[in-house]
């Protein structure tokens, strides 16, 4: 085999795997990247103490995720698992800060003990169902989801305590 043909195999050899490994690379970056994370608050442990929010009490929510595709959104779902019913969470949206990877947001639970927490990646047809939710919300009286829609397949989920409400002292 001749040296310049030896060199050319060689030079289309590495070409052809650094695209194999460019392309497996920024699949499984972009696939694992998407796992959603929520850091706060934790498994069983208690929500953040309620703070006002657009004249809505509200707990906030944090979490990770390293990359969000273009064009869609993190939401915030409650859920009362035992009925079956879901609320999205849009009265304040979620913050995604892409340099640091974390996200906050904002959950109502109108006055359980108890809440299921679901953070999930909405693509964009998703977004519109959820924004239709909170237009006609007042006038349905926030009539729940019987599920969360099959297109959000990223989520994360915990279960958590809502705090006793601060104690008011006589005055």
């Amino acid at each position: 085999m001749s040296p310049t043909l030896t060199i050319i195999l060689g030079v289309a050899g590495s070409l052809i795997a650094s695209i194999i490994y460019a392309t497996v690379g920024g699949g499984y970056r972009r696939w694992f990247g998407q796992q959603i994370k929520i850091k706060e608050p934790r498994e069983n442990g208690f929500l953040a103490p309620s703070e006002c929010r657009v004249g809505i009490q509200a707990h906030a929510v944090s979490g990770t995720l390293k990359y969000i595709p273009k064009g869609h959104r993190i939401w915030l779902i409650v859920a009362d698992e035992t009925k079956g019913k879901y609320w999205p969470q849009g009265f304040a949206p979620v913050e995604y800060h892409e340099d640091t990877g974390t996200w906050k947001g904002y959950i109502h639970v109108w006055g359980w003990q108890h809440v299921t927490i679901y953070a999930v990646i909405v693509p964009p047809t998703t977004q519109e169902l959820f924004n239709y939710f909170q237009r006609v919300g007042e006038k349905t009286g926030f009539e729940p989801l019987l599920g969360i829609p099959r297109e959000c397949k990223k989520r994360a989920t915990v279960r958590s305590k809502v705090p006793p409400p601060p104690a008011v002292l006589p005055t």
